[in-house]
C-alpha cells in the first residue's frame, strides 16, 4: 500500500508520545471548569453488565457506586460495533462514513475535514492538560494538536506541568478484549472462572452449550476485572483531591465480545453501558437528578461535543453530535432523543455494508449485501471456540430457529419492535401489518445516507483511489452520484419483475459502482433470464476488475456455473489491494455456499496484496 510522506512525520512526531506542538490556550482566566476521566472498557456490550440486567451478568460495584452518584444511560451506543470504526467517530463527533474512516481497520490513513480538529484539541486550546493512555487506534491521520501525552500511563494527569490546570484524561482497559475469549479447550477443561457458568444470562440465538457458558462467565470475569480498575482510578482521583470536580465517564468502546455481537450491527454490537459519574461541584449545576437512569438516545458522535459543552467550549459546526450533558439540559430533554444511526463496513478482510437506525423502539437494518450469511468467515472471530461451535452445531442441524438465521442469508431489510423483542429475533420486514413503518424507517435511513454523502455507497477501493486525500471533500462533490447508486442498491428491495428492466440500464453505465450494484441486486433475486444471463456473462470481460468478480458471482449462483476459473481471471487484474479484497470475499462467499469449489491460490494468483487478507488459509480453503 502506498505511504504518505505527511502520515510519516506525524509519527516522528508522536513517537516520544508528547505533542511537540503546542497550542495557543484561550482566555479563561478566572473560569471553573471541571476535569474529565475516561475508561473505556474494550468489546462490552451493556447486556454482559449486571448494572443493565437487574444483576444476571457480570458483577461490577465500583460500576455501582458511580451509577449512585451519577447518571445511568440506557440507550448509549458506539454507532460502529468494532473498535477503530467506532473510536473514529468518538474522537471527530461525527458521522464516520462520511469521513472514509468507518472501515476496520484503515488500509490507508486518511486526513481529518478541512476545518476540523479532535475534539480534545479543542481542550486544549481552552487550557486543558489532554493525555491517553495509551490506545489511540483511530482511522485518520493522529492529529498532533491532540493531545499533551497520547502514549501515556494510568494516572498521566499527574504529571501536567500546573496542577491547578484542567485535565481530560483517557484511558482503554483491554481486559475484556475479544481476544480473551481465545482460550484452548484444555483452558476450558482446567481453568475455573470466577463467575459461575450455570448462572449465565444467554443471549436467545445462542445454543446452551458448554463452551458457550465458559466463554460468558469469561467474559463476566473480564469485564469485573476492568471494573477493578476503575476502583482503583477514582481512588487515584481521590488521593489528589480531585474526584469531587471530575467527570468519570466508564462505558464500552463498542459491543461484544461473544459471537455474534463485536462486528455485528445487532443491538449487542452497537450498544453499549454508559455511567457517567457526577462529581459533587457540579451536582447543583446541572438538571439531572444523581442516582438516575435516562432512556434518551446517545452515541459516540455526541461525546466530544458533550465533553466541550461542560467545558463552556463552543461545539464546531462541523461536528455531527450534540452535547446530552450541561446546565441548560433536563431530563425531560434527553428523554425526547429517539433516534440513532448505525453503520458497518469491513471488519479486518471481510466486507459487509449494512447501515441501522432506530427510532423510539422500532429498529431499522439495511443489509446492501443481502445474500451474505451474518456467519461469513472473518479469521479473527473464528478464534473463538464458541464461534466454531456454533457453525458446526448448525452443519450438524441442531440449532433452533433463532439460533440458526446467522447462518443464513440475512436478506436485505430487518425491522424490530425493541420493546418486545429486544434481541432481534423476529424479522417484520415482510409482515403486512408494519408495512408503513417499514417505509417510514427506510426513508428515515435513506435521508441520512444521502445527506451525510455515506461513502460506503462507492467500493473502498474507489473512493481511496478518487478521494483518499479528502474523503469529506470528495464525498461532498459524490453527493449526487451517491444518491443515484443508492437508488439502484434499493432495487435489492423490489421484485424482479419490476426492478431488472432498471438493472440492465445499469449494466451499461459508464459508472463501475453502478454496475457492480445492479449485478449485486441481480444475485439478491436469483432469477433466471436467459437475456440477463447473456448479458452478465459479456460482463465477465468488463473492464473493472470489482465487475468480473460480481458477474462471476451471479453466475454461479444463477447460473450454477463454476466460478473458479473466472475469479482467479479477475482476481489478477485487480489494481489495489482494496480491489483485491473485494474480489477475495466474493470467493469466500462462493466457498461458503459451496465448498466443492477449489479456490486455492497462489502468489501467482494475487498480484497485489492487501494487508489483512489471509488468502493462503482459513477462509478459502
Amino acid at each position: 500500500m502506498k505511504r504518505n510522506k505527511t502520515l510519516i512525520a506525524l509519527l516522528g512526531l508522536a513517537g516520544s508520545g508528547v505533542c511537540q506542538q503546542p497550542l495557543q490556550a484561550a482566555d479563561t482566566a478566572g473560569k471553573e471548569r471541571p476535569n474529565f476521566v475516561w475508561l473505556m472498557a474494550e468489546d462490552v456490550a451493556s447486556h454482559f453488565v449486571g448494572l443493565y440486567n437487574e444483576g444476571k451478568g457480570a458483577q461490577t460495584p465500583n460500576l455501582g457506586r458511580m451509577a449512585r452518584e451519577g447518571v445511568v444511560f440506557n440507550n448509549a451506543y458506539s454507532n460502529a460495533p468494532v473498535s477503530s470504526a467506532a473510536r473514529s467517530t468518538l474522537i471527530t463527533g461525527c458521522y464516520a462514513p462520511r469521513l472514509g474512516v468507518s472501515w476496520h481497520r484503515k488500509l490507508e490513513e486518511v486526513p481529518m475535514p478541512e476545518g476540523l480538529d479532535m475534539f480534545p484539541a479543542y481542550l486544549r486550546r481552552a487550557g486543558y492538560h489532554t493525555s491517553n493512555a495509551a490506545k489511540t487506534d483511530y482511522n485518520c491521520f493522529l492529529d498532533p494538536n491532540a493531545w499533551d501525552q497520547v502514549k501515556g500511563k494510568m494516572g498521566e494527569w499527574r504529571n501536567r506541568p500546573d496542577k491547578e490546570q484542567p485535565f481530560f484524561f483517557v484511558r482503554t482497559n483491554a481486559a475484556c478484549h475479544e481476544s480473551c475469549l481465545h482460550f484452548s479447550a484444555e483452558k476450558m477443561e482446567s481453568k475455573m472462572t470466577e463467575h459461575n457458568p450455570e448462572d449465565v444470562n444467554l443471549l436467545p440465538f445462542h445454543p446452551d452449550t458448554r463452551t458457550f457458558r465458559y466463554s460468558y462467565a469469561t467474559f463476566y470475569d473480564k469485564i469485573k476485572q476492568v471494573d477493578q480498575e476503575l476502583g482503583t482510578l477514582i481512588e487515584m482521583l481521590e488521593e489528589d483531591g480531585e474526584l469531587d470536580n471530575t467527570f468519570i465517564f466508564y462505558f464500552g468502546d463498542n459491543g461484544g465480545s461473544l459471537p455474534g455481537s463485536k462486528g455485528y450491527t445487532g443491538e449487542t454490537g452497537l450498544k453499549v453501558p454508559l455511567v457517567v459519574y457526577i462529581p459533587e461541584k457540579w451536582r447543583d449545576r446541572l438538571l439531572l437528578p444523581v442516582g438516575s437512569r435516562t432512556d434518551g438516545f446517545v452515541s459516540f458522535m455526541d461525546f466530544g461535543p458533550t465533553l466541550l459543552h461542560l467545558a463552556g467550549v463552543d461545539v464546531p459546526e462541523e461536528m455531527d453530535g450534540t452535547p446530552f450533558l450541561g446546565a441548560d439540559i433536563s431530563a425531560a430533554d434527553l428523554a425526547k432523543r429517539d433516534v440513532v444511526y448505525g453503520y458497518g463496513d469491513r471488519f479486518d478482510e471481510l466486507y459487509a455494508f449494512n447501515r441501522t437506525v432506530r427510532k423510539g423502539n422500532m429498529k431499522y437494518s439495511r443489509n446492501f449485501l443481502p445474500y451474505h450469511p451474518k456467519s461469513l468467515f472473518a479469521a479473527y472471530r473464528y478464534k473463538q471456540l464458541a464461534f466454531c461451535e456454533w457453525e458446526e452445531l448448525y452443519k450438524e442441524g441442531k440449532l433452533t430457529e433463532i439460533q440458526k438465521r446467522f447462518f443464513e442469508p440475512q436478506g436485505s431489510e430487518e425491522l424490530y419492535d425493541l420493546s418486545v423483542d429486544p434481541f432481534e429475533t423476529c424479522n417484520l420486514a415482510n409482515d403486512p401489518a408494519y408495512a408503513g413503518e417499514l417505509r417510514r424507517m427506510r426513508g428515515l435511513l435513506k435521508e441520512n445516507l444521502v445527506s451525510k454523502n455515506d461513502l460506503g455507497l462507492l467500493p473502498e477501493s474507489i473512493w481511496l483511489e478518487e478521494g483518499s486525500s479528502n474523503p469529506t471533500g470528495y464525498g461532498k462533490q459524490s453527493h449526487h452520484r451517491i444518491k443515484r447508486l443508492l437508488d439502484v442498491a434499493d432495487l435489492q428491495l423490489f421484485p424482479y419483475e419490476s426492478g431488472r428492466r432498471k438493472a440492465e440500464k445499469s449494466f451499461l453505465s459508464a459508472d463501475c459502482a453502478e454496475r457492480c450494484w445492479a449485478l449485486t441486486a441481480c444475485v439478491w433475486w436469483g432469477e433466471r433470464d436467459a437475456k440477463l444471463s447473456g448479458q452478465v456473462e459479456k460482463m465477465l470481460s468488463d473492464p473493472s476488475a470489482l465487475v468480473q468478480s460480481r458477474a462471476a458471482v451471479y453466475l454461479a449462483v444463477v447460473e450454477g456455473k463454476n466460478p473458479v476459473d473466472a475469479m482467479k481471471r479477475s482476481l489478477r487484474q485487480a489494481r489495489t489491494g482494496a480491489e483485491t479484497l473485494w474480489i477475495l470475499n466474493d470467493m469466500a462467499y462462493l466457498k461458503n455456499r459451496n465448498p466443492e469449489w477449489d479456490f486455492s491460490l497462489t502468489d501467482e494468483d494475487v498480484l497485489v496484496k492487501c494487508q489483512g487478507a489471509d488468502w493462503r488459509g482459513g477462509y478459502l480453503k
